[in-house]
């Protein structure tokens, strides 16, 4: 089965040429909504958004559901810096959405963010498990229908989520299945390609997903990633410079944040799934937009 959609995948994404320079023309200035539980989020996709917004001259906005309140227990350092006791419960959590929607603005401004969409829901605390945001901590059919209004005035070409995978944070997994559900109910015709992604270092072993427990919905083509965006691209005088500068940038931004600031230079590779619910027929729209990201615009000086 899987070296059937591997086959599959390999002749669609060999289509005719005229399709993939149409395809290419329609990815020229992308359009791309990220959806995130938290302010940080974002650092997942960092190099691929400022590509897009930098170098392809893209549009990316955020839709970002809570304001990230229960990472007060890693504010140790900010106290210093925002002059505030934000480890305490009832100080951080009543502090931090208005410093986290700052520090994601801060961050925006070094990615390109074009709009940022806040929909305020309660951040109850860390768990893996989807169930509690989505039955209990949000507002899910707010959620769904603030999200169904930004994608019909956006006109997106791509909407980038976290890969749902077990390990990672449950309200994670939640905006991504969220995410899904919208765009499953949009009409066919015109609806934006949703990817989720993760990041991985090239000595790492390679991560094999296909689908969330018993979500049907999270189920992606094939059980690896299917496209990719190097951190590590170099460039510069001598090739000493890469990408991953603008994570490292990004990441300085949220302050509050402690745990999140230990990852600089983590993840040489932004890895991307294409979910089946795309259908085949977006892979070379997919495709053509991976290639421009792959592109090096520096161009080398001699001194």
């Amino acid at each position: 089965m899987k070296k059937q959609a591997l086959i599959l995948i390999t002749g669609v994404l060999m289509m005719t040429s005229i399709y993939q320079v149409r395809a290419q023309n329609t990815t020229a200035r992308p359009r791309v909504l990220v959806v995130m539980a938290h302010p940080d989020d974002e650092s997942t996709f960092s190099t691929s958004l400022y590509k897009i917004t930098k170098e392809q001259h893209g549009t990316v906005d955020l839709f970002i559901i809570t304001n990230g309140e229960a990472g007060y227990k890693y504010s140790t350092l900010a106290e210093n810096y925002y002059h505030l006791e934000l480890t305490d419960e009832k100080i951080g959590r009543s502090n931090l959405p208005h410093i986290r929607k700052q520090e994601i603005k801060n961050a925006g401004h070094i990615l390109g963010i074009n709009k940022y969409y806040f929909l305020d829901q309660k951040d109850s605390h860390y768990s893996l498990n989807e169930k509690d945001p989505l039955d209990t901590s949000w507002n899910v059919t707010k959620i769904k229908r603030q999200l169904k209004n930004v994608l019909a005035d956006g006109h997106y070409d791509f909407i980038f989520c976290m890969l749902p995978e077990p390990a990672t944070h449950g309200q994670h997994k939640a905006a991504t299945l969220l995410a899904l559900s919208v765009v499953q109910n949009l009409p066919e015709h015109g609806r934006p390609i949703i990817l989720g992604a993760r990041i991985r270092n090239k000595t790492d072993t390679t991560c094999r997903y296909t689908q969330y427990a018993n979500y049907p919905i999270s189920k992606s083509l094939t059980d690896t990633a299917v496209f990719n965006v190097d951190r590590t691209a170099s460039f510069s005088f001598k090739h000493r410079v890469n990408y991953k500068v603008i994570v490292n940038w990004e990441i300085a931004e949220h302050k509050s944040q402690g745990v999140m600031q230990m990852a600089m230079n983590d993840g040489d590779l932004e890895e991307f799934w294409y979910f089946a619910v795309n259908g085949q027929d977006g892979l070379p729209k997919t495709k053509a937009l991976f290639n421009e990201l792959k592109q090096n615009p520096y161009l080398s000086k001699t001194y």
